[in-house]
């Protein structure tokens, strides 16, 4: 099940997605919706994708479901981590083939994507929206 919390000091929604079923999703649905909702419009998401080996489609739909979802709820950027394995071994995640409606940024780290969302870091990689 993937693991949801907010920062209401950062203004941040923190996902991490890990293995997952159908069955889940409701729940999963809801606890996004209720974290959104405990946040200012205009919060920022930082999305941990911790899947070892290649990301299959369903994951590349829950990608884009989430983003769509929380741009529904006022995000105004997110930025994604790829974890392959349980330790401190981080690689990017390759681009996906989806069009989200809010600034998405592939970060290395889970540092560098707290820097991006702190504005600390500028855009500089694979930057992608829809206006």
């Amino acid at each position: 099940m993937p693991n949801v919390r907010i920062n209401g000091l950062k203004n941040r929604l923190y996902i991490t997605l890990r293995d997952w079923e159908q069955a889940d999703m409701f729940a999963y649905v809801q606890k996004i919706e209720s974290a959104c909702k405990a946040l200012a419009s205009g919060f920022t998401c930082l999305l941990v994708l911790q899947k070892n080996g290649l990301i299959h489609q369903k994951n590349k739909d829950l990608l884009f479901s989430t983003t769509d979802l929380i741009s529904a709820y006022g995000a105004s950027k997110v930025a994604y981590v790829r974890k392959t394995n349980g330790n401190s071994s981080i690689s990017r995640l390759s681009p996906l083939n989806f069009q989200p409606f809010i600034p998405v940024e592939h970060a290395l780290n889970i540092k560098e994507a707290e820097n991006i969302l702190d504005g600390k870091t500028p855009y500089i990689r694979s930057l992608q929206y829809v206006s």
